[in-house]
């Protein structure tokens, strides 16, 4: 039986951006125009998908390419000083010794990921993609099982945001929702992946069983 390909992002899902993104965004909000994001409204925009949070801050479309572009430039910046969101070691050594074949998405500089997962002793995946586009990763995705010409039903995509949930739906691969990053797990459960973890080590189950 062929062993499963699991892709993670990373993100939220990996590494714990989440404080950094906040500061960054309030650190730009005077230069694009936007509201700064207060410690009240943190846990109510967690809730909420990736457009309506760009709605409620007053970010307009236009102005969206130009602010990713410097969020992107700054957590890249110093992502190798950030700390992991959970502990994956014991799963992700658990999944190689599996055989398991186990990669990251995302839209962060390669060398930054890895000298962030080389800093966590996390350096057990085999595979990096970049996605170019915040909204793009279904493509980024495609592009991965094509190349290792994989069957989809085999395809694992993990993630903390509602986007993610998307984009591996769009594809047709099976999505597991994580309720440690950006989104709450009730937001998640509103887009139905076919799992939804509180812990990296219900993956075991998951993917092993």
């Amino acid at each position: 039986m062929e062993k499963p390909v699991v892709i993670f992002d990373f993100d939220g899902t990996i590494a714990n951006t989440l404080d950094s993104l906040i500061s960054i965004m309030n650190d730009l909000s005077d230069e694009f125009g936007f509201k700064k994001i207060k410690e009240s409204d943190v846990e109510y925009l967690r809730g909420k998908k990736s457009r309506e949070i760009l709605k409620h801050l007053g970010i307009s479309i236009f102005k969206l390419p130009f602010v990713i572009r410097k969020v992107r430039r700054e957590i890249n910046s110093h992502i190798a000083l950030l700390s992991p969101s959970v502990d994956l070691l014991p799963v992700l050594k658990l999944l190689k010794a599996n055989g398991c074949h186990v990669g990251i998405v995302t839209t962060n500089i390669e060398e930054n990921v890895r000298k962030f997962l080389h800093a966590n002793n996390l350096d057990f995946f085999d595979f990096f993609y970049t996605a170019k586009k915040v909204f793009g990763k279904d493509r980024t995705i495609s592009k991965i099982i094509k190349e290792m010409n994989v069957e989809k039903s085999n395809v694992y995509f993990i993630g903390d945001e509602v986007r993610d949930i998307e984009a591996g739906k769009k594809v047709g691969i099976k999505t597991i929702g994580v309720s440690w990053g950006y989104n709450t797990k009730n937001a998640l459960e509103k887009e139905r992946p076919d799992y939804l973890i509180d812990s990296p080590l219900e993956l075991e189950k998951i993917l092993l069983s």
